[in-house]
């Protein structure tokens, strides 16, 4: 299992997105917390949130 680090940046970036139209997806049993859980415990990402390569101007970048 892994440990998560969250730096002042990503708290202040949290707190912002919580109060925007995302909110849904950061509270506890949504999106976010499902991806992170996996992310902890290894498991394989849905196909939908895998890694892919990017496309037009950011293709170049990872």
């Amino acid at each position: 299992m892994r440990t998560i680090e969250r730096t002042s940046q990503f708290k202040r970036d949290f707190k912002r997105e919580a109060k925007g139209p995302h909110r849904a997806d950061l509270e506890p049993g949504g999106l976010f917390i499902k991806i992170v859980t996996a992310l902890m415990n290894d498991k394989p990402l849905p196909e939908k949130h895998r890694d892919h390569a990017l496309t037009g101007n950011w293709k170049d970048h990872r």
